[in-house]
């Protein structure tokens, strides 16, 4: 089950403007995987793995746009199912395949550690939007 409030930015996008349906299809066809949305549905494009329906919406509502396809959803709630399929007795190579993650990480979810997460941004750094709003035309 997908919810909103675990969705990257791009995925509660798509959530609110095609669908719960939509969302789940593409995290399960396509994980980390960035697409870009083309403006005709074509064979060659990575959407054409998933239900022509559901390609068609996103064509249909948000033709043009790039989004990233994050390969899992929710970090907390996938350490929490790692710690119960190890209790269980699975190895980390098939607690990875369940959870469709690698070994080396399955691993690092079991073991306690501290999970990576990304650096906080510098807040001497300048936001290009902000920048480019600030320039003459």
């Amino acid at each position: 089950m997908v919810e909103a409030k675990h969705l990257t930015e791009d995925m509660r996008d798509i959530y609110d403007i095609c669908g719960k349906e939509v969302v789940e299809e593409l995290l399960s066809k396509l994980p980390g995987v960035e697409v870009k949305i083309p403006l005709k549905w074509s064979q060659n494009n990575p959407l054409a793995l998933i239900d022509r329906v559901f390609a068609d919406l996103l064509i249909a509502e948000l033709p043009g746009n790039k989004i990233y396809i994050p390969t899992h959803v929710g970090r907390g709630e996938t350490r929490e199912a790692a710690l119960k399929m190890r209790k269980d007795g699975m190895t980390t190579l098939a607690i990875g395949l369940e959870l469709g993650v690698s070994e080396r990480y399955a691993r690092t979810l079991v073991s306690g550690k501290k999970l990576p997460r990304r650096k906080p941004v510098d807040p001497r750094q300048i936001d290009l939007e902000d920048l480019l709003k600030e320039q003459p035309p």
